[in-house]
């Protein structure tokens, strides 16, 4: 069953009932006419809005869509839920607040060939301040501490093969809240195919308000920067990723 499936899109919803029905339904239309076979997993986290039904009708209307329900234990673990329970040979991740068009999945798909990971960097930031000075703090952590060069290492819009993901997900604690950051460098220091960005437009969030204040940005900024610490020792004592990880350093 897992093999015959070529893509899962794995959807993280919490209270998204204004705009998911016609989301979803827009994803399906893009996903039939490219006739893949595939699925849209949706981790219902914990909503409080009446989400939970709206997708459990869905489900009942569409084959291609499952749902997984949960207590509300944030965005980031819905995302390795749905990556745990995925099928598909190639996940791609997206959000329900509208940042991710179905226009937007051709880029990705049709680089998928040569590349195990692949991001979508999004054009002209229309972002507030503090939203682009965290990209740019994540951005130089990636390069100061492993020298990798990607301008958008966090962002959750990707497109990557499932197998190697599960491989590597174990080596990320469940709660780091930078599991997707983190992902995006253990794959290019074990992958011999580079990750690559692919721009996209950028899209404004649906009735959503950016969640980065100030004291928000130095908190999180404080806890991306002591797990890339923890993620370094241990990439250190990983031979595979040790060896992958000397050359750059010597940069």
């Amino acid at each position: 069953m897992t093999n015959s499936l070529d893509l899962s899109v794995v959807i993280p919803c919490f209270n998204e009932n204004p705009h998911i029905e016609a989301i979803l339904t827009d994803w399906l239309e893009e996903l039939r006419y490219r006739k893949l076979a595939f699925e849209l997993v949706i981790i219902n986290d914990g909503s409080l809005d009446g989400t939970g039904r709206v997708l459990d009708k869905l489900r009942k209307e569409h084959p291609e869509i499952r749902v997984i329900h949960q207590l509300n234990m944030g965005h980031v673990r819905a995302c390795r839920r749905g990556y745990e329970a995925a099928r598909g040979r190639y996940i791609l991740s997206i959000s329900a607040n509208g940042r991710c068009e179905p226009s937007d999945f051709s880029v990705l798909w049709d680089k998928k060939g040569t590349h195990e990971l692949i991001l979508g960097q999004r054009t002209h930031r229309l972002d507030g301040w503090m939203s682009r000075q965290f990209t740019r703090f994540l951005s130089g952590l990636a390069y100061r501490l492993f020298s990798i060069r990607l301008a958008e290492p966090g962002i959750p819009f990707r497109l990557f093969l499932r197998k190697p993901a599960l491989d590597l997900m174990p080596m990320i604690p469940i709660e780091w809240e930078s599991f997707h950051w983190a992902m995006t460098l253990l794959f290019t220091l074990q992958s011999q195919q580079p990750v690559l960005e692919v721009q996209v437009p950028y899209r404004h969030r649906l009735e959503r308000k950016s969640p980065f204040h100030r004291t928000g940005l130095i908190r999180l900024s404080w806890t991306y920067f002591l797990e890339s610490l923890q993620l370094k020792f241990k990439v250190l004592r990983s031979k595979s990723f040790a060896t992958a990880l000397v050359p750059q350093t010597q940069l």
